[in-house]
C-alpha cells in the first residue's frame, strides 16, 4: 500500500472549528440519546438527522459536499447509510442503533470473543413489557466471523408501542439502559 502524504496547508483550523461549532447542537442531541453499556461500549440510536450528518461527513472527508458532487455519487453515499435511517413500516416503526465496541488492544481478542453473542442479545424492551429482538446487520463483519467493532442493529416497534429500555441478556454484559422515546428516535 502506498503511503499517503497529507498537505498541512489543506487543514484549516478555523474552518474545522466553525464546522464543529455548527455541528455541536446535533452532536449534543445524539449524545443525549446514547446508551453507555460499559466503558468503551455504547449504543448510538440513529435518527434521520444523524444519518444525514454521516453522509455530509463522509463526503467532507473525501473533499466534497452534497451540493457539489454528482447526483449519482450523492445517491451512492446516501444508499450506504440508508440502513441506519428510521423508517415507517406497515405495522409500526423500524429503528436502528449503532453498537460501538471500543476495546483496548491488549484485551481485544478475549473481550470480543466474550461479547460474541451480545448483538443478538440486546433487546428493546417496550413500555408494555414486551421485548423485541434485534435484526443484526453483519454484512461488514470480518469474513472469519469475528465480532466487528461497529455493528448496526434494528428493531421493529409496533404501532401503539413505545420503547422503554435496551436490555442486554448477554452473560458477558448484563444490564438495562434507557432507550430514547420514539419521537426522539425518528426525529
Amino acid at each position: 500500500m502506498d503511503a499517503v502524504t497529507l498537505d498541512p496547508a489543506a487543514f484549516d483550523p478555523a474552518l474545522e472549528r466553525a464546522r464543529y461549532q455548527a455541528r455541536r447542537p446535533l452532536l449534543d442531541r445524539l449524545a443525549a440519546l446514547r446508551a453507555e453499556l460499559a466503558p468503551g461500549i455504547f449504543l448510538q440510536p440513529e435518527t434521520a438527522e444523524s444519518v444525514a450528518d454521516q453522509v455530509r461527513e463522509t463526503l467532507w472527508a473525501e473533499g466534497r459536499t452534497p451540493e457539489a458532487c454528482e447526483p449519482s455519487e450523492l445517491a451512492e453515499v446516501q444508499g450506504a447509510f440508508a440502513l441506519l435511517s428510521p423508517r415507517r413500516e406497515s405495522e409500526g416503526w423500524s429503528v436502528a442503533a449503532t453498537l460501538m465496541l471500543g476495546v483496548a488492544p491488549s484485551a481485544r481478542e478475549a473481550r470480543l470473543r466474550a461479547l460474541e453473542g451480545l448483538p443478538h442479545q440486546l433487546v428493546l424492551e417496550l413500555e408494555d413489557g414486551r421485548r423485541v429482538a434485534p435484526l443484526v446487520d453483519r454484512s461488514l463483519a470480518p469474513e472469519d466471523g469475528r465480532l466487528p467493532a461497529v455493528l448496526a442493529l434494528r428493531w421493529e416497534v409496533p404501532d401503539g408501542a413505545a420503547p422503554s429500555a435496551f436490555v442486554s441478556e448477554s452473560p458477558a454484559l448484563r444490564g438495562r439502559w434507557p432507550a430514547p422515546t420514539l419521537p426522539a428516535w425518528i426525529a
